[in-house]
C-alpha cells in the first residue's frame, strides 16, 4: 500500500488517535488510576512530623506539673543529658532554636565587632545572620562542588590574624571533612564552632558530629530530623565553656551564680527552651535511630539509581563519612 501520510494528516489524526487509546485503556482491567483503574499505593504516604502518644503524654506531664519553664522543671534538663549521651558529648544545653545555638557560640567564644568568622557560602542564611548580629565579618571560604562542603583546601588562605572563629557547615546531613578542618584550627589557634543544624546523629569516623569542635549547633526546626517545631541545642566538652553557655542564653545568670534576688554575673539573653519542646524532643528521640537508619537506606537506593543516569552525580561524600543524616 502506497504510504501517502503527509505531516499535517499525522498531526490531524494524532488527536483521534489519543481518544482511541483512552477509549482502549478504559475497557482493559490495567485501567491507571486516574482513569478509575486500581490504586498502586492504598494508604497515604507518611507525614512529618511523626507522632503518637508518647507525645501527647509528655505535654500533659508538663502542663499537669505546672512547672512549664526550665527554671522550675525538669524535663529541659531530662533532655539535656539524654542528647549529650545519644551524640557521645560530655555536655549539652538547650536553646530556643538552632540560630540561638549558633549565636551563643559565637559570644561565649570571644567573637566581637570586627572580627572574622570563616564559614562556607553555600548555607542556611542564619549561619550568616548570627556573624553579622556579633558585627563581625563573614569570610566565605568556597564550597567543594563535589560535596557541597565547604573546600579545607581553600580554609587556611581565608585564616587571618582577625580571625576568630571557623564555622563549617554540616549541609544536608553529609560531613565536611573534619580531620583536615580540625587540624587547621588547632594549627592557627583558632576555635572551631560545628554548625550541625541540619546533620542530627552524622557521624565522622564513627563519632557523632557536634563533638569534634569547641561547640557543635544542631536545630530541632520542623523541618529537621528531630522536631520539636522550634529548638536547638549546642554540645559542649569543656563543662566551663557551657557554664558560660548557660549563663549567656539566661539573662546573665548561669547556674553557678543563680538565686532567688536576681543577681546576675555577665550580660546575656533570654534564649532558653521550654519545658513543653524537652517533652516532646525527648519524645521524638524514641524514633530517631531508627528514622535515621531508614534514611540512610532509602538514601543508598536512590543513589544507587542516580548513578546510573549518565551525567549525573550523586554529592559525594568524604571518606571519613561513616553516617550521612
Amino acid at each position: 500500500m502506497k504510504n501517502d501520510l503527509s505531516r499535517r494528516r499525522l498531526l490531524a489524526a494524532a488527536p483521534a488517535a489519543g481518544f482511541a487509546a483512552r477509549a482502549t485503556a478504559a475497557n482493559s482491567s490495567d485501567k491507571p488510576a486516574l482513569m478509575g483503574g486500581p490504586k498502586t499505593r492504598t494508604s497515604p504516604f507518611p507525614s512529618w512530623p511523626e507522632f503518637d502518644d508518647r507525645e501527647r503524654r509528655g505535654l500533659l506531664d508538663v502542663l499537669e506539673s505546672g512547672k512549664w519553664n526550665r527554671g522550675t522543671g525538669q524535663f529541659v534538663r531530662k533532655f539535656e543529658e539524654a542528647y549529650a549521651r545519644l551524640t557521645g558529648a560530655r555536655e549539652a544545653l538547650a536553646t530556643s532554636n538552632g540560630t540561638a545555638a549558633l549565636y551563643i557560640s559565637l559570644n561565649v567564644l570571644g567573637v566581637e565587632p570586627g572580627d572574622e568568622v570563616a564559614l562556607p557560602p553555600y548555607t542556611f542564611i542564619a549561619t550568616v545572620n548570627v556573624v553579622l548580629r556579633q558585627h563581625a565579618l563573614p569570610v566565605f571560604v568556597d564550597t567543594d562542588p563535589e560535596t557541597f562542603q565547604m573546600d579545607h583546601r581553600k580554609l587556611e588562605a581565608a585564616i587571618t590574624p582577625d580571625t576568630r572563629a571557623i564555622m563549617p557547615v554540616h549541609l544536608g546531613g553529609n560531613v565536611c571533612d573534619l580531620d583536615a578542618i580540625t587540624a587547621i584550627a588547632k594549627r592557627k589557634g583558632v576555635p572551631l564552632i560545628e554548625d550541625a543544624c541540619q546533620a542530627h546523629l552524622a557521624e565522622w569516623k564513627g563519632r557523632k558530629v557536634g563533638v569534634y569542635g569547641d561547640a557543635g549547633c544542631f536545630s530541632f526546626q520542623a523541618s529537621k530530623n528531630l522536631n520539636s517545631g522550634e529548638g536547638g541545642a549546642i554540645l559542649f566538652n569543656d563543662p566551663d565553656l557551657r557554664e558560660r553557655a548557660y549563663a549567656f542564653h539566661n539573662s546573665g545568670s548561669g547556674l553557678k551564680n543563680i538565686g532567688a534576688n536576681f543577681t546576675y554575673a555577665s550580660s546575656g539573653s533570654n534564649l532558653r527552651l521550654t519545658e513543653f519542646q524537652a517533652a516532646i524532643l525527648l519524645a521524638q528521640m524514641s524514633r530517631l535511630e531508627k528514622q535515621t537508619r531508614t534514611r540512610a537506606e532509602n538514601a543508598k537506593y536512590l543513589t544507587s539509581l542516580l548513578n546510573e543516569v549518565p551525567g549525573v552525580r550523586p554529592a559525594r561524600l568524604y571518606e571519613g563519612c561513616t553516617n550521612n543524616a
